[in-house]
């Protein structure tokens, strides 16, 4: 935090303040025309804070946001009487519904506070002039028998690290760093969706790509193949963990490179989306002693982590957990995790032989890919072992048929498995902008028949009335979420509960999957779009996230 004045209550505002900004509640306050800088003191600001004013714009005018109370961001200017300045402050003032108050500072306090902006341009024209003064390109394979510590303050080493920063203080979860028309292109995902950030040039981007091969402990030189490592960096206190792939493209190399705050810790099951029936039926099948539940999905949906909360729930002394995974994403505390190999041999199917002699009580196998690792998995689950595992299938009924595909016996299938269990991940609205928004008629009609089998308990379960005339939410957009509207992920979920009707039906008839889906029904199962509407209402996502990533009838309307 910078402390620029005294407290500020007797301060005049200015008397120029928009009236229309007034009568939203947002004000621009002007404070004193000098002062002291014995008062100020110099620390890190909030990067939320610091974004209320872009950095370009914060650059031109000669002001930079360093802290907020409340509905209140205070702002450090060096011209307090800049009108133009000033407008500006007005226009944020009344696009966020805020008051802002300024201070004025002295010019080397301003550039000082300024200099906390990412930096970007300024390590990147560092990283170019250094290398075209360098007469040894900084991608030879000598760099790799090299110190590391040797590198740090090189600007290509500076340049990565504002690239690593810039994607933790933005939420990001993956880096892309890959050879596109000539440069090298960054992008970051955030809430699941990917963005553009920064466009480097060939010899930028290749040193880029070195460095981060270095970092990970692997071969700069081998540029044939894919390679994956990680390694560890400390941002302001906090350790994140950052898992490198690297992969050969026609234009030269790509890097991505997934990034896993281990502070975050594990979020609760209810705070990862599971609400009323899917979290009853999975809180209450993981506590069995035996058994294989199988979480299904895509790519990126959050299996894993959803696995984790389970193991999480289940960590406990009397308990023998192992785990056999491709990769490790998050270490747990308690649980002995272990990381399969192909190259040597390490594969699903033998470490899990492997890990049958380890006397567990509960086996997560990272994925079934394969005959052999179901057929180990199912043997697992019927001789007294609880197992989690994923299976890449569109739906929770699809995993049914998919694991019969795979040459596992019906009547194997239905005395071994729980429960199955469908995920997708949507944007979360943000808390910070989130309003009310009309929906049509016609829209509402058709959510109305798309709910008309959810009954009023199971709705409650969601804090949801559906006699009452049906709302949803939007964000608006503001610097909180960097104006999309959005901030956060949570999942969707449909959860197949094995009964004796559907064991039945599996064991005798092969799992039809139109019989499934009917008994299914019947039982009262949520669909995963069923339960993204009801998070919906509840103000948790908007339909349009609900419609991008489930299936079925199209809710709203295109035109």
């Amino acid at each position: 935090m910078v402390l620029l004045m005294p407290d500020d209550s007797s301060r005049p505002h200015n008397p120029v303040a928009s009236s229309h900004a007034k009568s939203r509640g947002a004000t621009v306050g002007m404070g004193e025309k000098s002062f002291a800088s014995p008062d100020i003191v110099a620390g890190k600001i909030e990067k939320q804070v610091l974004n209320f004013i872009a950095e370009d714009t914060a650059k031109r005018h000669r002001m930079v946001s360093f802290e907020r109370n409340g509905s209140v961001y205070k702002v450090a200017m060096e011209n307090p009487q800049d009108i133009e300045a000033l407008n500006v402050l007005r226009f944020l003032a009344e696009k966020e519904g805020v008051e802002v108050r300024t201070y004025q500072v002295p010019k080397e306090v301003l550039e000082n506070v300024l200099s906390q902006y990412s930096g970007t341009e300024k390590a990147l024209s560092e990283a170019i002039q250094s290398l075209n003064a360098d007469d040894e390109p900084i991608d030879t394979p000598l760099v790799a028998n090299e110190d590391k510590g040797m590198f740090q303050d090189a600007p290509i080493a500076k340049l990565v690290q504002v690239v690593i920063g810039h994607a933790i203080d933005g939420r990001a979860s993956d880096i892309h760093i890959e050879p596109v028309e000539g440069n090298y292109r960054v992008r970051f995902r955030v809430d699941g969706v990917l963005s553009a950030s920064l466009i480097l040039p060939v010899s930028v981007g290749k040193a880029v790509v070195s460095r981060i091969k270095i970092l990970a402990n692997l071969k700069i030189d081998e540029k044939r193949k894919p390679q994956d490592g990680r390694f560890r960096v400390t941002e302001r206190g906090t350790t994140i963990d950052l898992r490198v792939s690297t992969l050969p493209v026609v234009e030269g190399e790509k890097v991505v490179l997934r990034v896993l705050d281990k502070s975050a810790g594990l979020a609760s099951l209810e705070k990862m989306g599971l609400s009323g029936r899917n979290y009853e039926v999975l809180t209450r099948k993981i506590m069995e002693p035996y058994g294989i539940i199988l979480m299904t999905g895509p790519t990126g949906s959050g299996k894993s982590t959803t696995l984790y909360g389970f193991l999480n729930i289940l960590n406990k002394e009397e308990r023998n957990i192992v785990t056999l995974e491709d990769p490790v994403e998050y270490f747990l505390d308690g649980i002995n995790q272990s990381q399969v190999k192909p190259e040597i041999g390490y594969t699903f199917a033998s470490g899990l032989r492997s890990i049958l002699r380890q006397d567990p009580n509960v086996l997560m196998v990272g994925e079934i890919r394969d005959n052999e690792t179901a057929e180990l998995a199912i043997h697992a689950a019927l001789t007294g072992h609880l197992v989690f595992s994923t299976l890449h299938t569109n739906d929770a009924i699809g995993a049914v048929p998919r694991l019969i595909d795979m040459g596992i016996e019906p009547f194997l299938l239905a005395s071994s498995l729980q429960a199955v269990a469908a995920q997708r991940l949507v944007r979360r609205i943000c808390e910070h902008c989130k309003e009310r928004v009309s929906t049509p008629d016609r829209v509402l009609a058709k959510i109305r028949d798309f709910l008309a089998d959810i009954s009023p308990e199971e709705a409650a379960r969601y804090h949801v009335t559906l006699s009452e005339a049906l709302q949803f939410f939007a964000g608006k957009g503001c610097s909180e979420c960097n104006d999309s509207g959005y901030k956060g992920r949570i999942a969707l979920h449909e959860v197949l509960e094995m009964t004796d009707p559907l064991r039945a039906v599996i064991a005798e008839r092969k799992g039809s999957e139109v019989e499934v889906q009917e008994i299914a029904k019947k039982q009262g199962m949520t669909s995963m779009k069923q339960d993204g509407i009801l998070k919906a209402l509840r103000g948790d996502t908007t339909i349009a996230e609900v419609e991008r990533v489930t299936e079925g009838a199209t809710l709203v309307d295109e035109e």
